[in-house]
C-alpha cells in the first residue's frame, strides 16, 4: 500500500485535530512490536474515520481488519449511546494488544471481537447486522466477497468505506492488470464491481491509497 509523507500530508496533520494520547501510544506500540506497522492508519486517516463516524452517528459498526485496533478506536468515537462496534481480525496474536488499548480507550464494553478468517466468520452466522457503517481494510484477495457481504448486512442508507482501492497507482498499470491474480487486477475488478452495482451509489476518492465511499440504495 502507499503512504504519503509529503509536505501536504504534514501540513494537513498539523492543521487537524490531534489523535490523542491513547492512539499516539498505540501508534508507537504498533511500530515497535509488529512486523507490518505500515498497515496502520496514519493520523489523518484516523481522524477522517472518526469524523465520518461522528457525522453518521451509527448504532452498529462492522470493521473488517482490526490490526492493532487503531481504526477500531477511531470509528468508535461516533457511536451513539448503546452502540457497538464488531471487528474481525485474522491474527489472534494481537488479542493482548487489543485488550490493553481498548481498555485504555474505555471502549472494551462496546467492542465485540471476532478472530479468524472473515469468510469463515461470515459462514458462522455470528455477523447479524443490520449495520449503519462498515469499514473494510482487510486482505485484497477476497475484497468482492467482503463488499457483497457488507452490502447485504447494511441498512438501507447505510455507509461502506473500502481502503486501498488505488494500491499505490497499480490499478493504472496496464502491465500489472494483465496478470489476473495480481492485487492490482483484483482491486481494479473490485472497483468495476462497485461502480456497476445497482445496490449502491459510490465515489472513489483519490486520497491516501484510494478510498471507496458507498451508500446502500
Amino acid at each position: 500500500m502507499a503512504h504519503f509523507d509529503d509536505a501536504t500530508n504534514e501540513y494537513s496533520a498539523v492543521h487537524s485535530s490531534s489523535e490523542g494520547e491513547v492512539l499516539s501510544r498505540l501508534r508507537r506500540a504498533t511500530w515497535l512490536s509488529t512486523t507490518k506497522p505500515q498497515m496502520l492508519s496514519d493520523p489523518i486517516q484516523g481522524r477522517f474515520l472518526a469524523i465520518i463516524s461522528k457525522m453518521i452517528r451509527p448504532m452498529r459498526i462492522l470493521e473488517l481488519g482490526t490490526f492493532t485496533g487503531y481504526s477500531t478506536i477511531c470509528l468508535s468515537e461516533g457511536l451513539v449511546q448503546g452502540g457497538v462496534i464488531e471487528t474481525i481480525e485474522i491474527n489472534e496474536e494481537l488479542q493482548e494488544m487489543h485488550e490493553k488499548y481498548f481498555k485504555d480507550a474505555q471502549i472494551s464494553e462496546i467492542v465485540k471481537r471476532h478472530y479468524g478468517h472473515a469468510l469463515d466468520i461470515f459462514k458462522s452466522g455470528n455477523i447479524k447486522g443490520p449495520y449503519d457503517l462498515v469499514w473494510i481494510d482487510a486482505d485484497k484477495e477476497h475484497q468482492i466477497d467482503y463488499v457483497e457481504f457488507a452490502i447485504s448486512k447494511l441498512r438501507v442508507g447505510g455507509w461502506l468505506l473500502v481502503d486501498n482501492v488505488i494500491w499505490g497507482g497499480a490499478v493504472l498499470d496496464k502491465k500489472k492488470l494483465t496478470k489476473v491474480d495480481s492485487r492490482a487486477a483484483r482491486i481494479h475488478k473490485l472497483n468495476q464491481y462497485i461502480v456497476e452495482s445497482e445496490k449502491v451509489e459510490n465515489v472513489l476518492v483519490p486520497v491516501w491509497d484510494g478510498l471507496q465511499i458507498l451508500r446502500k440504495l
